[in-house]
Protein backbone atom coordinates (compact mmCIF):
# COMPACT_ATOMS: atom_id res chain seq x y z
CA UNK A 1 0.00 0.00 0.00
CA UNK A 2 1.26 3.53 -0.95
CA UNK A 3 0.72 6.52 2.13
CA UNK A 4 1.98 9.77 2.20
CA UNK A 5 3.82 11.42 4.51
CA UNK A 6 4.68 15.03 6.08
CA UNK A 7 7.52 15.63 8.52
CA UNK A 8 7.87 18.72 10.33
CA UNK A 9 10.47 20.66 12.28
CA UNK A 10 13.37 18.48 13.15
CA UNK A 11 12.36 14.83 11.64
CA UNK A 12 12.67 16.40 7.82
CA UNK A 13 16.33 15.09 8.54
CA UNK A 14 15.40 11.30 8.49
CA UNK A 15 14.12 12.29 4.87
CA UNK A 16 16.80 13.56 2.30
CA UNK A 17 15.84 16.23 -0.29
CA UNK A 18 12.76 17.49 1.75
CA UNK A 19 11.54 20.30 3.49
CA UNK A 20 8.93 20.65 6.08
CA UNK A 21 5.08 19.80 5.32
CA UNK A 22 6.53 18.62 1.40
CA UNK A 23 4.58 15.75 0.84
CA UNK A 24 6.06 12.25 -0.35
CA UNK A 25 4.92 8.83 -0.81
CA UNK A 26 6.19 5.64 1.03
CA UNK A 27 5.34 1.73 0.12
CA UNK A 28 4.22 -0.20 2.96
CA UNK A 29 3.34 -3.54 3.21
CA UNK A 30 -0.82 -4.39 3.89
CA UNK A 31 -1.75 -4.13 7.57
CA UNK A 32 1.26 -1.97 8.22
CA UNK A 33 0.65 0.80 11.38
CA UNK A 34 1.76 4.41 12.27
CA UNK A 35 4.86 2.68 14.16
CA UNK A 36 6.13 0.31 11.27
CA UNK A 37 6.34 3.91 9.11
CA UNK A 38 8.49 5.56 11.48
CA UNK A 39 10.66 2.24 11.67
CA UNK A 40 10.76 2.54 7.57
CA UNK A 41 12.27 5.99 7.70
CA UNK A 42 14.52 5.06 10.59
CA UNK A 43 13.37 7.28 12.98
CA UNK A 44 13.77 7.09 17.16
CA UNK A 45 10.34 6.57 18.31
CA UNK A 46 11.22 8.92 21.16
CA UNK A 47 12.07 11.65 18.03
CA UNK A 48 8.23 11.00 16.98
CA UNK A 49 5.40 12.89 19.21
CA UNK A 50 2.35 13.76 17.10
CA UNK A 51 1.03 11.03 14.94
CA UNK A 52 -1.42 12.46 12.59
CA UNK A 53 -3.16 10.17 9.96
CA UNK A 54 -5.59 12.42 7.89
CA UNK A 55 -5.20 15.33 9.70
CA UNK A 56 -7.24 13.20 13.12
CA UNK A 57 -4.04 12.68 15.89
CA UNK A 58 -3.43 8.75 16.20
CA UNK A 59 -1.32 6.82 18.00
CA UNK A 60 1.67 4.52 16.74
CA UNK A 61 -0.67 1.01 16.73
CA UNK A 62 -3.01 2.65 14.70
CA UNK A 63 -3.40 0.74 11.50
CA UNK A 64 -2.80 2.46 8.05
CA UNK A 65 -4.80 2.18 5.00
CA UNK A 66 -3.83 2.75 1.14
CA UNK A 67 -4.17 6.61 0.45
CA UNK A 68 -3.55 7.55 3.95
CA UNK A 69 -1.63 11.31 4.66
CA UNK A 70 0.43 10.94 7.71
CA UNK A 71 1.93 13.80 9.18
CA UNK A 72 4.52 13.74 12.19
CA UNK A 73 6.25 15.83 14.76
CA UNK A 74 8.67 16.36 16.99
CA UNK A 75 8.84 17.11 20.39
CA UNK A 76 8.69 20.80 20.42
CA UNK A 77 9.49 23.46 23.36
CA UNK A 78 9.63 27.02 23.45
CA UNK A 79 9.70 29.39 26.00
Amino acid sequence: MRVTVKLFATLVRFKDGTRAGKPFDVELAEGAVAKDLIDHLKIPPEETHIIFINNIIEEPHSRLKDGDVVGMFPPVGGG
